[in-house]
């Protein structure tokens, strides 16, 4: 008896999902012969994935940008710095790129002069949207070990704007 209630309740419960995903394709459809289903960024709940930005050792040009932003954290976490800025835009994807200098200012410990450089890629959108980007600073890492020697390090990354002072500590 038991497993004739068990075949029973499979088949219910397979007549329901078919049936339910059935009328879920039927309204996500907007004509029934079209078979195309569209979706806006507003029915999908966003991720808060960090973007990355490129990390430059040496002098800034043009080509990085020089486009306005609000720097409104900033923040080392290991080998990543990990800032959140907000700009004008919102319809073309952004770019943030990190500039060391390639030069370390003595003083213990050291410090490097680096800068945010923007690229907006020619939006002329009204939104000001804020995100996270992350920078991989091994490669800062690397500079130093090379100049001194040295495994370990403290340096204090000299960013405009920043709210608090970024000691980057390996």
């Amino acid at each position: 008896m038991k497993s004739i209630q068990a075949i029973i309740l499979c088949f219910a419960s397979l007549f329901l999902l078919t049936v339910g995903c059935e009328q879920i394709q039927n309204s996500m459809k907007a004509d029934p012969d079209d078979t195309t289903v569209s979706i806006s960024a507003d029915d999908i709940d966003p991720i808060d994935t960090p973007l990355t930005g490129t990390v430059v050792i040496g002098e800034a040009d043009d080509s990085f940008g020089n486009d306005d932003f609000a720097l409104n954290s900033a923040m080392i976490d290991g080998d990543t710095l990990e800032i959140s800025v907000s700009y004008s835009g919102g319809c073309e994807a952004h770019k943030f790129t990190l500039i060391v200098s390639d030069q370390f200012l003595e003083s213990f410990p050291v410090q490097l002069n680096v800068s945010l450089a923007h690229n907006a890629m020619g939006d002329t959108c009204e939104a000001y949207p804020t995100e996270d980007y992350h920078f991989d600073l091994t490669p800062i890492k690397t500079m130093y070990q090379n100049a001194y020697r040295q495994d370990t390090g403290t340096i204090v990354l000299n960013l405009k704007d920043s709210p608090q002072e970024l000691r980057y500590t390996f």
